[in-house]
């Protein structure tokens, strides 16, 4: 028997059909598996009694109209806009701007350069999600290992060098801008990780220099930073990516226990801190723990409704960027309180869904190390708001402040939306036109 795409008639009824799929990447797919539907018809009709290549031609008349199942096909294939995600970063972008603006008009902090910036990186930011959204992230594989390199090496010149203002600190001045490195990296160093050599394919040496690299040393610089909440949330993301890319179980205790091993370390260190905000949180309402205290207090005070846009700050210290959400409470109320807490679960719902079932591993691993970060940040400072988690620095995503950051947050979700946009245009071993009904 002749291969059956030998034949002029198969030739072309893939070609007519292919032509209506936009997804290019998926022609090779389609043609394997619709091949495949042909040839098993075809067999069927020989054993019928059939000659060879009648029985070819039947079996594709047999299978219809080759633009029909081509449309239908760039149906299921087509880019796909993720518009639960981008409603609920819309809201939380908007109640960032209505944040912002209320914090203004309560005469806690009225400079008129807070709003208008807001405003303006917001609007820099939502650039930036759509040019991502039109890239195709698979593209940025190829650049981990520099970015990785690149955010890594500011990172430490900030650290060794940083100034703003005359002080030492861990912004990278460009021109007028002080960019915080120190909260900026988190992002690019773990989504760059993912696009990295996966761990299941070290070898022996090259699990110890990546040990060393992945591992060790960003938790060093981190911890340099005096910050307590950046290196857990990097070796956070450090384990789950570890974890879902070993060899095997032994291979994960063996990369992971060193840099373990230094953060506890790190955190030993500042001991005496982590105590005093232990207490501040199982003891609140002590004169020596206001912050804690005054918090709760805004929450309990707020009721149902709050107590309006721009009402007086009830003495929150960084109302901006840590106390931004007993603030906002405290101005609308428990039930805007309540939306927040859906808002961020329905969010990281998205995420997740992304990193369990996209096709692409490299999608998935990016996915995770992004939910691993989001949901840190949108977690704790909910909690810590109501006096369950410990009190940390750390500013949650969209509704805060925000500063620089708030350009790397609109970006990932941009990158994020352009993973979901190619959901079903990755090829597979599984094949993709499983839709398909032949008659």
């Amino acid at each position: 028997m002749r291969y059956i795409e030998e034949y002029r008639t198969v030739q072309d009824f893939l070609d007519r059909l292919c032509k209506q799929v936009r997804a290019k990447p998926m022609h090779a797919e389609i043609r394997e598996e619709l091949l495949s539907h042909i040839e098993e018809r075809a067999e069927l009709l020989m054993l019928e009694g059939n000659a060879e290549e009648p029985a070819v031609l039947e079996a594709v008349r047999q299978m219809g109209e080759p633009e029909e199942i081509g449309r239908s096909l760039h149906m299921a294939h087509r880019p796909q806009l993720d518009w639960k995600l981008l409603v609920i970063v819309g809201l939380f972008s908007v109640i960032g701007l209505f944040g912002t603006m209320s914090v203004y008009y309560s005469d806690v902090i009225r400079f008129m350069q807070i709003p208008n910036k807001k405003m303006l990186l917001f609007g820099i930011g939502i650039f930036l999600l759509i040019v991502l959204y039109f890239t195709d992230y698979r593209k940025l594989r190829r650049f981990a290992g520099i970015v990785f390199f690149s955010v890594l090496f500011l990172l430490g010149y900030v650290l060794v060098y940083g100034k703003l203002h005359g002080y030492n600190t861990g912004y990278l001045g460009i021109g007028f801008i002080g960019v915080n490195m120190i909260t900026v990296s988190l992002l690019p160093l773990l989504i760059a990780q993912a696009g990295m050599r996966p761990a299941f394919e070290w070898g022996r040496w090259e699990m110890v220099l990546n040990l060393l690299y992945r591992g060790v040393l960003p938790i060093v610089l981190y911890s340099m930073s005096n910050s307590v909440m950046y290196p857990l949330i990097y070796m956070a993301g450090f384990l789950v990516l570890t974890w879902r890319t070993k060899k095997s179980r032994r291979q994960f205790v063996l990369i992971t226990t060193l840099p373990l091993a230094i953060l506890t370390v790190s955190l030993f260190t500042h001991m005496e801190l982590l105590l005093f905000r232990w207490r501040d949180m199982i003891n609140p309402l002590s004169g020596y723990n206001w912050h804690v205290g005054n918090s709760i207090s805004a929450i309990k005070n707020a009721g149902w409704f709050g107590q309006g846009f721009g009402a007086e700050s009830p003495k929150l210290p960084y109302i901006l960027n840590d106390s931004v959400f007993p603030y906002l409470v405290y101005c609308f109320g428990w039930i805007f309180g309540i939306a927040v807490v859906v808002l961020t679960i329905l969010f990281l719902i998205r995420i997740w869904k992304v990193s369990k079932t996209h096709r692409d591993l490299y999608a998935r691993h990016m996915a995770a190390m992004i939910m691993v970060v989001f949901g840190i940040r949108l977690l704790w400072p909910l909690l810590m708001g109501i006096g369950i988690a410990p009190l940390v620095s750390l500013d949650p995503p969209f509704i805060s402040y925000g500063g620089t950051n708030q350009l790397i947050d609109l970006a990932v979700v941009g990158l994020i939306l352009s993973i979901y946009r190619r959901k079903n245009m990755i090829p597979s071993d599984l094949g993709g036109i499983e839709a398909v009904r032949v008659k």
